[in-house]
């Protein structure tokens, strides 16, 4: 009766064991993959935000092209028309002239900052479609983890 109880105990071990060391080496190779997972999406991170960088500054070089020639053009402009006030005939023409100028810089201002507001939001949408898409990678790697 002891023999068999000893036995009993034994293969009870054993199979603890078994299914231990089972479990155990589920659960590292389970770690290995995590890891070469987590190596590969933290390349395309930087991946990521090296395009992103990359959209954002070619943005921001072609919206600062655009202000300084608005910038220059505006000025040539106010220019022109001090010339056409100094050479009025008449308060009435000086007046006149002035309302002329003064809408059509007004109209002018107002074009360029729809133009620029149209072009910030679309270098915000193209600058952050690739971390967007990285956002999503990592909550589908996470919904699988689970």
């Amino acid at each position: 009766m002891a023999k068999t109880a000893a036995d009993t105990a034994g293969k009870a071990f054993e199979t603890m064991s078994s299914t231990a060391n089972e479990a155990f080496k589920k659960s590292y190779e389970r770690s290995v993959e995590l890891m070469g997972e987590m190596t590969d999406f933290n390349k395309k991170n930087m991946e990521a935000m090296a395009e992103s960088s990359r959209i954002t500054t070619k943005g921001i070089e072609e919206i600062s092209s655009r202000a300084a020639s608005y910038s220059r053009d505006a000025f040539e402009k106010g220019v022109e028309a001090a010339r056409s006030f100094s050479g009025a005939q008449s308060v009435q023409e000086a007046m006149e002239l002035q309302a002329n100028y003064t809408k059509s810089a007004f109209e002018a201002y107002l074009e360029q900052v729809n133009a620029m507001s149209g072009m910030f939001a679309t270098v915000f949408r193209e600058a952050s479609a690739p971390l967007n898409s990285q956002a999503g990678e990592f909550v589908s790697m996470m919904q699988k983890s689970a």
